[in-house]
């Protein structure tokens, strides 16, 4: 087994911290590769996306690319309404699939990263007719932090984006019912923090249900008390200088390997 050096990773976290396009191609390319590694990825169908500083536009996957298959260099710059700025391998985008995340991104500008997956256990979960339940510690981090959106069609035009607007604006995760799961974030990090554990937490949930016994459920100061602590730890560490969420994502970072460096 090789030997992790933890100033190594400390170092690579400060590093990746910075705001600028070359380094968001970099995040973002890791971040397709570690969804492929999970299996939340639907080959070439779903879409995650950075916000680009200081202009309208996003990163995201070349259509008909594989997860697995992204790199920084053949990643799609987009404008806020769907025309390519600038593909280096002269791939086209999808469009409709493109939709959700210039809509989110022109209405809340808090947001800087979009998550969308058509996952197993997530999209199980979207088809059943309950909520999604805070049962363990993970999925208690949650509180107060997911919607709920309602399938309308399957492609929404630009002008029929406002319901899911309203049912995203001051979470962090949203069960598109019947289709799948969206996580956002105020930086690409903090939105991996919330799919990873969602995802699991869906899975969780599902295989809870599945069993046929009576779920007990955690008493809701529990619940509150336990979603503090994780909104801490996600944004920051209290003994060390690098958060939680940063320490995550280069775990994950180091399953795929440091192939971009």
């Amino acid at each position: 087994m090789p030997q992790i050096d933890f100033n190594k990773i400390k170092e690579n976290i400060i590093k990746s911290r910075e705001n600028n396009e070359a380094n968001l191609r970099k995040q973002l390319a890791y971040l397709y590769r570690i969804f492929d590694y999970y299996d939340w990825c639907d080959l070439i169908v779903t879409h995650l996306s950075v916000r680009l500083p200081n202009e309208d536009s996003l990163l995201i996957l070349p259509f008909g690319a594989a997860f697995d298959e992204i790199t920084p260099d053949n990643l799609i710059k987009v404008d806020f309404e769907g025309n390519v700025v600038e593909s280096r391998a002269g791939f086209a985008i999808n469009k409709n699939g493109t939709t959700v995340h210039r809509a989110i991104y022109k209405n809340l500008p808090e947001i800087n990263c979009i998550l969308h997956t058509h996952s197993l256990y997530g999209t199980v979960l979207s088809n059943l007719d309950v909520n999604f339940m805070m049962l363990d510690q993970i999925s208690m981090m949650f509180h107060n932090k997911i919607g709920y959106h309602d399938f309308e069609k399957l492609f929404i035009a630009d002008n029929e984006q406002t319901s899911l607007i309203k049912d995203i604006e001051g979470k962090n995760s949203i069960i598109l019912k019947n289709h799948g799961l969206i996580t956002v974030g105020s930086s690409l990090v903090q939105a991996f923090w919330y799919h990873y554990y969602l995802e699991n937490s869906c899975k969780s949930q599902v295989l809870a249900m599945s069993t046929g016994q009576k779920i007990q459920f955690p008493d809701v100061k529990t619940v509150a008390e336990t979603a503090a602590k994780y909104e801490l730890w996600c944004n920051k560490n209290d003994h060390i200088e690098v958060s939680d969420s940063e320490l995550l994502f280069d775990a994950a970072k180091r399953k795929v390997g440091y192939i971009f460096g």
